[in-house]
Order: structure tokens, then C-alpha cells, then sequence
């Protein structure tokens, strides 16, 4: 068997004879790995695709506006996804990937860190380079003292100063994780494309397509019920799974389900007195943990001051499809803490930029 000896930067490395000579990199699917003793390389791996999973939420049209912006730059473009787990980041990844193949573009995925990354990401030719969850591959420098900064050693690179154009694309849970020179700086990141819980209208198609044997007035109440929960499309799979059944109501499937909001939320708090005054403010709670905890608000104006704590019980999807936020009572009291001379008429609590959940006194 005959070798191959190639010669670079002094050193002479023996091959054999399967060794192949690339002009340029090959169309493909790349993982950059790095090893101490011979530094970085490019490991081929399958291609990234959506497969015959069908995608909701208008996902296409974001993935052509992309690549028509690419089309017309003469530098890098930069895409962010922000948003929680479970909202279709990795999906649009394996999207923007897949339509990157088909446009004989190579993928590198950047899935380590290592010293001297950003040198070797900038020898690579025009491809799509990926980084998935960045703010965790790479630290920001904001968490615990001792953490470095390892994403502003990009910013020469998303800058686009090289000689070859490329579109960097990172998805990112946590943006208040992410360098203050990477977020808001179009010209290193043209698009930051956020991902929020799927609406009524995609929990709709989504069910529709997923759970065909489920009665329409079914779908409607888990689309109603997106409106007071945000869903992820990990929970909109399992209640596919369940409402599949022609006898299955939701009020029952969401009683079960591994789906109770845990997360606290922004609530709208206002008292409605007789006169027609308002007291007004924005709190941050959780109603729905099963709790024996009140949760407890101050609304201050130049005239009144209230406080009031309640102890709300988990969410109740009713038959129906009404929502309700069950309250064992409300004890309410001023500055002096003291029963107020004046109770309001009603206090209500709206979940913002959702629909409402109220509560007569």
C-alpha cells in the first residue's frame, strides 16, 4: 500500500493511500472536533432534516426570508432563535440546514469549546456554521465569578471582517445569558427570530392534524386553555396522544397530564372601586402551584393604599371550557393594617398579554 505525504507549516504527516485532496469543502455535514494533540478538524456527520414532520407557525416563510437576505449581502448574516425549550428552535434549525444542503451550502455544527475556535471557524470556507444552545457552550462571564467570558472571542468573527461570507446561526434559551455586544447588534446578528408558546390558532392545526379523531369541541377547549397556559409543542404531543380517542374530553386529559404551569407569571392587578377609581400595578406570581401559601399584593395611589393576600388553588378546566382559578378567600387591609374604610368592588387579575382570569370580591 503506497502513502501519502502532506507538508504543512514544516510538519510532514504519512497518510495512506485512501487520503483525498479537496479544493474547497465538500457539500456536507460537519462537527468540529478538537483533540490536544492534533488540534481541530471536521468531522463528517449526517445531515440535519425535518423529515415528514409537518411544521406550524408560518416557519418556512422566516426560513426563505434567510436565505433571501443572504442572497443579497456580500458579507456574514447572523440569525438568532431565541426562546424556551420546547418551542421549535431545533426544528427551524434542522429547517435552515436542510434548505442550506439544498443550496449546496456546507453545515458545520460548533458544539465544543476550545481554545483557538474562532481562528479555525474563520480558515473554513462559505458554509453555515451552527451553534446550539451558545449561551451554554460558551459562557458569558455573568454566572459564577470564576466563569470567563468565552463569547466575545466571536465578535471579529460575526462581524464579518473575513474574506469569506458565511451565515452563523445559534439558538439560545436564555438571553439575558448572551453578550450585551451579541443581542441588539443587527450588524453582527441581522435577524433574531424569537419563539414563543404556539397561540390557539397553532394548538388548532396542530391537533387537527395530530388527534383526527378528536371532536372539534374538544380541540376548541385545549386552544381556549393555550390562552391561560403556555404550552409547548411537547405538551400539544402527549394531549395528541390522549384526545386521539373519540371519547376523550380535555377537562380530563388536563387533569392528569404532566403539564401544571410551574413557572411564576406577570399579572395586571386592578381594584375597581364604586366611584370609578382604579388601583392599578404589575406583580409576578404563580396561581396555578398547588400551595396553601397566600400570594399577597400592595397597590399604592396618592389616595389609597391596599393590601390583600388570597390563596388561589391549581387551575380548573371545566367541561365546559371555562377556566378558573379557584380563591379560598381574601384578606384585605391598609397601610395601618387595618380593615380598609373603602373595599373595592372587584379585584381583578389579567395575565399579561393573555386573556383573564377574575375574581369577584
Amino acid at each position: 500500500m503506497s502513502s501519502t505525504y502532506i507538508e504543512t507549516s514544516g510538519q510532514v504527516r504519512v497518510y495512506d493511500s485512501a487520503v483525498q485532496a479537496h479544493d474547497a469543502l465538500p457539500l456536507g455535514t460537519y462537527r468540529v472536533r478538537f483533540a490536544p494533540k492534533d488540534g481541530f478538524s471536521l468531522v463528517r456527520t449526517a445531515d440535519l432534516s425535518v423529515g415528514a414532520e409537518k411544521v406550524y407557525g408560518q416557519r418556512e416563510a422566516k426560513v426563505d426570508k434567510i436565505f433571501r437576505a443572504y442572497a443579497r449581502l456580500e458579507r456574514n448574516l447572523g440569525v438568532m432563535l431565541s426562546g424556551n425549550k420546547g418551542q421549535g428552535k431545533s426544528m427551524f434549525l434542522r429547517m435552515v440546514a436542510q434548505r442550506a444542503i439544498q443550496q449546496s451550502l456546507p453545515v458545520v455544527l460548533v458544539t465544543e469549546d476550545a481554545e483557538g475556535i474562532v481562528d479555525f471557524l474563520d480558515t473554513l470556507d462559505e458554509c453555515l456554521v451552527i451553534f446550539d444552545e451558545f449561551e451554554k457552550v460558551f459562557t458569558s462571564g455573568r454566572g459564577r465569578q470564576d466563569d470567563p467570558n468565552r463569547q466575545n472571542q466571536f465578535l471579529t468573527l460575526f462581524d464579518g471582517m473575513s474574506a469569506v461570507k458565511r451565515i452563523y446561526c445559534l439558538t439560545v434559551n436564555d438571553v439575558q445569558d448572551v453578550s450585551h455586544y451579541i443581542v441588539n447588534r443587527p450588524g453582527r446578528f441581522h435577524y433574531h427570530m424569537r419563539f414563543d408558546y404556539p397561540g390557539p390558532n397553532e394548538v388548532r392545526d396542530y391537533l387537527t392534524d395530530q388527534a383526527p379523531n378528536a371532536r372539534p369541541a374538544e380541540i376548541e377547549n385545549a386552544a381556549l386553555f393555550s390562552r391561560r397556559v403556555n404550552l409547548t409543542y411537547d405538551h400539544l404531543r402527549a394531549i395528541a396522544f390522549e384526545m386521539n380517542h373519540p371519547d376523550a374530553t380535555f377537562a380530563e386529559i388536563v387533569e392528569d397530564l404532566n403539564i401544571k404551569a410551574i413557572e411564576p407569571s406577570t399579572y395586571r392587578v386592578e381594584a375597581r372601586y364604586r366611584d370609578g377609581s382604579i388601583l392599578a400595578d404589575e406583580t409576578v406570581m404563580n396561581l396555578h402551584e398547588r400551595s396553601d401559601v397566600a400570594r399577597s399584593v400592595e397597590l399604592r395611589s396618592t389616595k389609597r393604599t391596599l393590601f390583600f393576600s388570597f390563596a388561589p388553588r391549581d387551575v380548573v378546566f371545566a367541561a365546559d371550557g371555562t377556566l378558573i382559578v379557584p380563591v379560598e378567600a381574601i384578606d384585605a387591609c391598609d397601610e395601618d393594617d387595618e380593615m380598609p374604610d373603602e373595599l373595592p368592588v372587584s379585584l381583578t387579575l389579567t395575565l399579561v398579554g393573555q386573556s383573564s382570569y377574575a375574581f369577584e370580591r
